[in-house]
């Protein structure tokens, strides 16, 4: 919606409300490593998870830069970022389904 407006207000009430977003989802994204991984390998996906966030930290902003440099608006960097937001978001729904189900305590066994 930010790269749909050339409204000030609205496109900062827009970023706003994504950022809100995606603190949200934190807490339950970082509890996806440890109920998937157990031991080690739990603490190499939470170190994969980081290295990519901080290669994402880069490599966001050049992207950004560079579609603005080529159309002279942030409109195009704004759709890139979403679009891959929703790329995150269908891969963990996609994960999802591959989690194991928390036992309860009426499972038998």
């Amino acid at each position: 919606a930010s790269g749909w407006t050339s409204d000030a207000r609205v496109s900062l009430a827009a970023l706003t409300l994504a950022a809100v977003g995606v603190y949200c989802a934190f807490g339950v994204f970082w509890t996806l490593p440890s109920a998937v991984l157990a031991g080690t390998a739990a603490a190499g996906g939470i170190a994969l998870i980081n290295s990519v966030g901080n290669l994402g930290g880069y490599v966001g902003p050049v992207v950004v830069g560079r579609l603005r440099d080529a159309t002279g608006r942030y409109a195009a960097g704004l759709y890139v970022i979403s679009a891959a937001m929703a790329v995150a978001g269908v891969l963990v729904l996609l994960l999802r389904d591959r989690m194991p189900r928390p036992r309860t305590t009426t499972d038998s066994g």
